[in-house]
């Protein structure tokens, strides 16, 4: 679904007649706001990391002598899930994987394969020596990405199921509309349910764990 599909799906579920509003339209820009902060919502879901986000081995760069390493500006966390693991595969083709520990807890192993996240950098616990079989090796890490804002009418819904982003920015529309939002509730029930479905859903598809739900945060103010 694209943003200017989405917003003509949101005008449709809000007003109960099919508009179509123009870039233009002061309206347009408004779902457009409303649509990417839930969509920021729906990556963030409480205890959810989402498989149409994840990359099993992202090559993050070239192992030299630096103990740091900078991640993509995409990159919103490193997997840690079982079966999961940062490593390098030298040049002789060998992968030697790394534990992932908090930066807090880095100091604590001086020795042995460790690496931290800090802000988007991957910190490991030493430099690498020229003698190190990782040297000259190529650095891959799992991760989950980050989703671009819509901005233009052609760009693509990143929710995994558009219908949810769909209801909740209806629901928010009329939250302050006189007339609509009695509505309202039914909406967010309607949302939370799609929710849950995409979580089973996503579930379904992962062996890592996850837990939780939706929870409006009560809304936004426009004006």
């Amino acid at each position: 679904m694209t943003l200017q599909e989405l917003i003509n799906a949101v005008m449709l579920k809000a007003t109960g007649k099919p508009t179509i509003l123009d870039q233009s339209n002061a309206k347009w820009s408004k779902i457009k706001g409303i649509a990417n902060y839930y969509q920021n919502a729906w990556l963030n879901e409480p205890g959810q990391h989402w498989n149409s986000r994840y990359e099993r081995a992202r090559q993050i760069g070239n192992i030299n002598n630096n103990d740091e390493y900078e991640l993509d500006d995409d990159i919103a966390d490193i997997s840690t899930a079982k079966g999961d693991n940062v490593y390098v595969l030298t040049k002789e083709g060998e992968k030697k994987p790394f534990q992932l520990v908090t930066y807090d807890d880095l100091k604590n192993y001086p020795t042995g394969n460790y690496c931290a996240k800090l802000g988007q950098s991957l910190v490991f616990n030493a430099r690498f020596a020229e003698d190190d079989p990782c040297y000259g090796g190529k650095l891959y890490a799992p991760v989950y990405t980050y989703v671009e804002d819509l901005e233009d009418p052609d760009d693509d819904v990143s929710v995994d199921n558009p219908v949810w982003l769909v209801t909740m920015c209806a629901a928010e529309y009329i939250r302050n509309d006189i007339v609509k939002q009695n509505q309202y509730g039914n909406l967010i029930a309607e949302a939370n349910n799609l929710m849950q479905a995409m979580i089973i859903n996503n579930r379904a598809g992962q062996v890592r764990r996850v837990r939780g739900g939706f929870r409006n945060g009560g809304g936004m103010y426009y004006d």
